[in-house]
């Protein structure tokens, strides 16, 4: 791996790529180009998109697999784009493209860094990639310090949990768990609001109750309510005041670890964290990315700075190649939904004179222009939405069709269990589905992104224990999922686990698994309970 700047040719490429980014007046964080020869990708790839990771056996195993498929030609050994956001970001360019497909890399990545930097979710982190290196160091230390029967054992352990990572979650940390570093004026004013107080008081309570503005019984309510709450929050450190989806988190902050095993957990949930980022907001990411790549290297080409615009033509069409709406590719639907809306905004048809119209062939004719800039209010949709708001205000059964979204290959028909009634159109080689339900379908992704949602209730269950709640999406756990991430966590944890599950709670704790029948609990009651300070389920 060697900087760009060793190439005189690359490193001019580059500076006329960011020149024509802020031309277009792009913010773009500091971005640092790296070469990479195939096999230094295939590493990279293994190590999470990062240039060092932890000493471990499972990733020299993989990296000879994948070695030996590229040198066999299983695996392409060609990668479009590789970059880890953040503040400098790193991108990587692979040795064998030609000037033009390095130009177009480059002009990719300036749009998936501007993303990342302005996003409403915000995925650039400042010093991100120096940071996991540091981290690398800590876990190589604490490799030595726990040994390596018990290292692999523990590395084990947190990755199988990398999925119950939910940092932007409604329920994440930040907003369901106290501690005595968070218990800001703010969190006391919500629980004073929630019960019935007033926020602020200026006399003591003793003075009130003299005066006449509160009963004897309220005050000493709101005393031992108090008091109970300070205990918590003094014994344990925190306090949970709702159901936490980020289960990993919560056991990076608050499970009894050395600092050997805090290193793992750390460098694990740091590595892993921004998939959420990338899967809420793919469509509009890489539409992005492939919007601005055009705009750049029209800028190269008109000025001559590369050659190849048939190859480069031929390369992005086959990048925004269309694919049915469940294996949607999102280069090209983010792409042409960017173009779409460039348009929508161009002609004043997002405006609420233009929804409040009910002359259709006005509708139609509408073309009335905006003193704004389309690209200003474009940016603007980048910095407030993600990919469900995107697709629900933008997403309509028109573009479906035109998008070829419900377009399935007829050799997928039977598989899929298609209806005659679902068909709207058919030839010998495709069939078009009824494109109303398609976006219905799209949506429900983002409900559950389909992983099981998983919940901290109660970490003091029977003495200690910790209490998981399963949210019920009409599927169940599967049975070989639940002993093993019960007793994973439990190796974590360091005390008996439970986990509730439609009606069953599953309990491992002293190398012991048993299920019981509790009764099915609805979320809601689990919410309503936990903000009471009740327990949510008693032991």
């Amino acid at each position: 791996m060697r900087s760009i700047k060793y190439n005189p040719e690359l490193y001019e490429l580059s500076k006329r790529v960011i020149h024509h980014a802020k031309a277009f007046g792009r913010t773009l964080p500091e971005i640092r180009f790296f070469v990479l020869d195939a096999n230094e990708f295939a590493s990279l790839l293994e190590k999470k998109v990062y240039p060092t990771s932890p000493v471990n056996i499972w990733e020299g195993r993989d990296m000879v697999s994948r070695r030996h498929r590229i040198e066999s030609g299983q695996e392409s050994s060609i990668y479009y784009e590789v970059v880890q956001t953040g503040d400098p970001s790193y991108a990587y360019l692979n040795h064998t493209n030609n000037a033009m497909m390095q130009a177009s890399v480059m002009a990719h990545v300036v749009g998936h860094c501007e993303f990342s930097e302005i996003n409403v979710m915000k995925d650039s982190d400042p010093g991100r990639t120096e940071y996991v290196m540091h981290l690398v160091k800590k876990v190589d230390l604490g490799r030595w310090q726990m040994g390596d029967a018990q290292y692999r054992q523990y590395w084990n352990a947190c990755e199988s949990l990398t999925s119950l990572i939910a940092v932007n979650s409604q329920y994440n940390l930040k907003n369901t768990v106290d501690t005595d570093s968070k218990m800001s004026f703010r969190v006391k004013d919500e629980m004073a609001e929630e019960e019935g107080a007033k926020p602020y008081e200026i006399y003591s309570s003793t003075l009130s109750e003299v005066l006449g503005n509160n009963s004897s019984e309220d005050a000493l309510q709101q005393e031992m309510k108090s008091k109970v709450r300070n205990e918590t929050i003094s014994r344990m450190g925190y306090k949970l005041r709702a159901p936490c989806q980020d289960v990993m988190g919560f056991l990076r902050e608050f499970s009894p670890a050395s600092e050997a095993e805090k290193s793992v957990l750390d460098y694990l949930y740091v590595v892993h964290k921004p998939q959420d980022f990338v899967i809420r907001n793919q469509i509009m990411n890489e539409g992005w990315a492939m919007y601005w790549e055009k705009k750049i290297m029209l800028e190269l080409f008109k000025e001559k700075a590369i050659k190849g615009m048939i190859d480069y033509s031929k390369v992005f069409s086959g990048v925004c190649y269309p694919r049915p709406f469940f294996q949607r590719n999102p280069y090209h639907l983010g792409y042409h939904m960017w173009c779409h809306i460039e348009e929508l905004f161009k002609q004043g048809r997002v405006s609420l004179d233009f929804h409040e119209e009910i002359d259709l062939d006005k509708k139609k004719k509408w073309d009335k222009q905006d003193q704004k800039d389309p690209i200003e209010k474009m940016t603007h949709l980048v910095k407030t939405i993600t990919d469900y708001e995107f697709l629900r205000r933008f997403l309509t059964p028109e573009l479906v069709k035109k998008f070829h979204l419900n377009r399935i290959d007829r050799r997928m028909v039977r598989d899929l269990g298609i209806q005659p009634n679902d068909i709207v159109e058919d030839d010998e080689q495709y069939v078009w589905l009824q494109p109303e339900p398609v976006k219905s379908q799209m949506l429900e992704f983002f409900t559950h992104l389909y992983r099981p949602r998983i919940y901290v209730l109660d970490s003091d269950f029977h003495d200690g224990g910790l209490l998981l709640y399963h949210r019920n999406d009409g599927q169940k756990l599967k049975k070989n999922w639940i002993e093993p991430t019960l007793k994973n966590i439990n190796l974590i944890w360091k005390h008996p686990v439970s986990i509730m599950t439609q009606g069953t709670l599953c309990q491992y704790g002293a190398g012991r698994y048993k299920e019981t029948e509790v009764g099915e609990l609805p979320f809601e009651e689990v919410v309503d309970r936990m903000r009471r300070g009740e327990k949510p389920l008693r032991g």
